[in-house]
């Protein structure tokens, strides 16, 4: 079997707080194989961006990653020293973030942007700025001419965002990591963005690693799906198969809370309850206060990710043997 070209392994980021160590990424595993793409999804707080930041090398001062690999086309991005992994970021993944007005550098104009994201260094010639017209035509922007030359605020949201993707696949990256990139935009300027990552990643063949907490957008954009609930992966497997029958109760609920536009008639179910402290995670399975499945050992013994046929895995005692406890 081909070796991923992004392989993720037990990964722990944790926060310091006074309350005590929070671990935002408890043990995480995945990886996306070369022209792959893969969606990370879960609540607001579930730590999927946190996953990506760790992933990348972008952990808030307040944070560190304390264990784990991350093997980027065979090499550890952990054990990388901070110039090398700043040349990783630079040529070798391409960064899409969610809000592009704060990502991009109000006092640069567009072209200096993207030019520096390639060399370092501002427009310095007819041939840079080519380069430049061309793929903000290739993101569909329309007179580059002219947006080569504004300034980020001159700009609509959907046009920053194409500006980020231009700045992030200009340098042909083997990796996307797209981080909640459309969800400030309106339902007609996210459906664009998102047709026109599709049509790039695949005529770059790159790989995605997409993060959202929109099923909608997972569902069409990825291959293979992993579902994140406070801080852990719980269910992974194809997307198509993951969302049609989910083997995990918090991706069940996750799902018929969804309002599905081919079956109005569905009752749409709220998830109750909230997600949990992470200063105070629950003992056993983290999702037990919330799971309309619990039973006798969801709330003191914790369940590991384990193999539930056909390419799936998931993180719940319904699908595994529970472990005998003595009297």
């Amino acid at each position: 079997m081909t070796a991923p070209l992004l392989d993720v392994h037990d990964l722990e980021t944790t926060f310091f707080s006074p309350r005590g160590a929070v671990k935002a990424v408890d043990g995480v595993s995945l990886h996306v194989m070369a022209g792959e793409s893969v969606g990370l999804i879960g609540e607001s707080g579930s730590g999927k961006s946190m996953t990506a930041a760790s992933i990348l090398r972008l952990v808030p001062p307040s944070g560190r990653t304390v264990a784990g690999s991350v093997m980027l086309a065979g090499r550890d991005l952990m054990r990388l020293d901070d110039e090398a992994m700043r040349r990783v970021r630079h040529s070798e993944v391409g960064m899409i973030f969610q809000d592009a007005g704060a990502c991009l550098n109000p006092v640069m104009t567009v072209a200096d942007q993207i030019i520096e994201a390639v060399t370092g260094r501002g427009v310095q010639g007819e041939l840079d700025r080519r380069r430049v017209t061309d793929v903000l035509a290739a993101v569909r922007i329309p007179d580059p001419e002219r947006v080569a030359d504004a300034y980020p605020h001159h700009l609509s949201g959907g046009m920053r965002q194409r500006v980020m993707i231009a700045a992030a696949l200009i340098r042909d990256p083997a990796l996307i990591v797209a981080d909640e990139p459309t969800t400030a935009l309106d339902a007609t300027v996210q459906r664009d963005l998102l047709r026109l990552l599709i049509d790039l990643r695949a005529k770059q063949n790159a790989a995605l690693l997409f993060i959202s907490h929109d099923l909608a957008v997972i569902a069409g954009l990825c291959q293979r799906v992993y579902i994140m609930y406070a801080g852990q992966i719980v269910e992974e497997g194809p997307t198509r198969e993951v969302f049609a029958n989910p083997h995990h109760p918090y991706t069940r609920a996750l799902v018929a809370s969804i309002l599905d536009p081919w079956e109005p008639a569905r009752e749409i179910i709220a998830l109750q309850g909230d997600p949990p402290d992470m200063a105070a995670p629950p003992s056993g399975c983290r999702f037990h206060p919330r799971c309309p499945s619990v039973f006798g050992p969801c709330a003191t013994l914790a369940p590991a990710l384990a193999d539930t046929g056909g390419g799936r895995t998931a993180r719940c005692w319904l699908h595994q043997q529970v472990p005998a406890v003595s009297p």
